[in-house]
């Protein structure tokens, strides 16, 4: 009989991400196991769709939750509890995320990229959708983990207006604030959708968060904000890094949603003519528009 191995995931979308690498190493080292990803919500699992080293997907319900815990303490199954947030990492790592998640779930990882696994359909339908746009770059201009962790409003409509060259493709919710000359999808992809136009789009653009993480997947070049948020626990080298490296930063896993003292200092300082620098760095605008 297989033995049975349950990775219990909590955090939000971005946490999941940054959890995948775990899943090919559980794989390689436990070839004979089933790996079950339990997951408390939808948006969880369909990050985790078409994984191949995962066997099954789980939603969170009572009945899972007393059945692996009766089952673990008989030693039958193996439970592994991904609850990283608790630790209050950027405080007390100087490591990245995924590296931390695997310390959790006892193991070292080989590859610590993100794995997100996209079906051809899923890529055919986003490169039909960018191939109407020029040097398409995709925005997600805040996060659900901090309030503090927004680049001025107005600094969104510059930037877009500054580079009239490139076409901003706005994700996000349809409640967040609208970017002025953006092509607005706010609410109108789905988790899978968006993934696969970060990963034929030309790059990314926007602040610490799921999206920031899906491009290391696809190793896409980016611009990323790293106001409140730990630039080595959260950022990857696939992208540009801004940091203001403040004494009073990184401070999210502190502050969370209150409001920060300082008035934003470490996004306000991000000037627009620092992101039009880094987007250039990136070759934007020597490449051709996208195809199918």
């Amino acid at each position: 009989m297989k033995q049975k191995i349950y990775i219990n995931l909590y955090g939000g979308l971005g946490d999941v991400a940054l959890s995948t690498p775990i899943f090919k190493e559980l794989k390689l080292q436990f070839p004979d196991s089933k790996i079950i990803a339990i997951g408390r919500g939808k948006g969880q699992l369909e990050v985790l769709k078409h994984n191949p080293y995962i066997d099954t997907l789980r939603y969170l319900s009572l009945f899972y939750k007393f059945f692996y815990k009766f089952l673990r303490s008989a030693k039958i199954i193996k439970v592994i509890n991904i609850n990283y947030g608790s630790l209050r990492p950027s405080y007390t790592y100087t490591k990245k995320a995924s590296e931390i998640i695997a310390e959790m779930a006892g193991i070292k990882l080989t590859e610590t990229n993100i794995q997100i696994f996209l079906k051809e359909e899923e890529d055919i339908k986003a490169k039909t959708l960018l191939s109407n746009y020029v040097n398409p770059i995709i925005i997600h201009i805040t996060s659900i983990a901090s309030k503090n962790q927004m680049w001025p409003h107005n600094n969104w409509n510059e930037l877009v207006k500054s580079l009239p060259d490139h076409t901003f493709i706005q994700l996000g919710l349809a409640n967040e604030l609208k970017v002025e000359g953006a092509v607005d999808l706010r609410g109108k992809t789905n988790i899978r959708e968006g993934m696969a136009l970060i990963k034929h789009a030309y790059s990314f653009v926007g602040v610490v968060s799921f999206f920031s993480h899906v491009t290391n997947a696809f190793n896409k070049k980016g611009v990323v904000f790293f106001g409140p948020s730990s630039l080595s626990v959260w950022g990857h080298e696939n992208n540009i890094n801004i940091s203001k490296n403040l004494i009073c930063a990184p401070c999210v896993d502190f502050l969370k949603n209150a409001e920060c003292p300082y008035g934003k200092l470490c996004m306000q300082m991000i000037s627009v003519d620092e992101v039009k620098e880094a987007i250039e760095q990136i070759g934007l605008r020597q490449q051709k528009p996208v195809g199918i």
